[in-house]
């Protein structure tokens, strides 16, 4: 640029610019055409010039991040499955899983399999549930939720905890998915581990407390340690529902009824 800008003031020097004379116009005055032609080509550059000064001066502003819109967009939106058709869609979903499981048509299933039980594309699973595991957890919590029902008008003893093994018996699929489900969830990376974790503790503080009432009635001996009492019918309950699965003679109620017996007498 600045080679160009001396090359012009030798031109205009020599067209008469400068030097305190007239310009030398030449032969048939084509002096005049230089001059003109030096003024277009000089104003044309010091505009070039003024505005990329002027770019440099001004302050860039910096672009606005795509991540705050998207946040601002998403911060309204309601959860799926939040609308009554997509709790409708959900439930659908949700109890049909639950009949092939409790048939026994599926067994500890992979998404896929779920999807082709149900007629349904993965995908569209994904969008009313996070993941196959949280499906799987809801069953359980269903399960759950229907045991508590009947509980509710059933009084507080140990023996409705060894009927309700007696209801599980019979939808093994429920059963079976428990037991592989709550193996999993031993990881403490699994989603579902948390669950395990305070479903465990809920149930064992109700049988503790059912123990706890059978010491103030007379029933059990005040010398018994209620939470170890608790854990050992919950590991013998799970363990006995196990051995029926793979043994349907073994009557894993009963053999709990006796075990409560024996709690009883000590």
């Amino acid at each position: 640029m600045a080679r160009r800008y001396a090359g012009l003031a030798r031109l205009g020097k020599r067209c008469g610019f400068g030097s305190g004379h007239s310009p030398r116009l030449g032969k048939q005055g084509k002096g005049c055409c230089w001059r003109a032609a030096l003024a277009i080509v000089c104003d044309g550059l010091l505009r070039q010039k003024a505005a990329m000064e002027s770019s440099q001066a001004k302050p860039s502003r910096a672009k606005k991040a795509p991540a705050a819109k998207t946040a601002k967009s998403v911060k309204g939106k309601a959860p799926v499955g939040a609308s009554p058709k997509g709790a409708a869609r959900r439930e659908e979903i949700l109890s049909g899983l639950m009949d092939k499981i409790a048939q026994q048509e599926l067994r500890n299933p992979s998404l896929r399999e779920i999807g082709r039980a149900l007629e349904l594309e993965p995908a569209h699973i994904l969008y009313y549930f996070k993941s196959r595991e949280d499906l799987l957890q809801s069953v359980i919590i269903r399960w759950d939720e229907n045991a508590a029902q009947y509980a509710d008008g059933l009084a507080m003893t140990l023996d409705n905890f060894a009927e309700q093994v007696r209801r599980n018996i019979a939808i093994p699929g429920v059963v079976h998915l428990y037991l592989t489900f709550a193996a999993e969830a031993v990881d403490p990376a699994h989603a579902a581990h948390d669950f395990f974790r305070q479903r465990f503790d809920r149930v064992c503080q109700t049988l503790e407390q059912r123990i706890v009432e059978e010491q103030r009635q007379g029933r059990i001996a005040a010398d018994v340690d209620p939470v170890s009492k608790a854990r050992q019918l919950i590991a013998l309950s799970d363990g006995l529902q196990l051995q029926s699965l793979v043994d349907p003679k073994v009557d894993a109620a009963q053999v709990l009824f006796d075990a409560i017996g024996d709690l009883r007498q000590s």
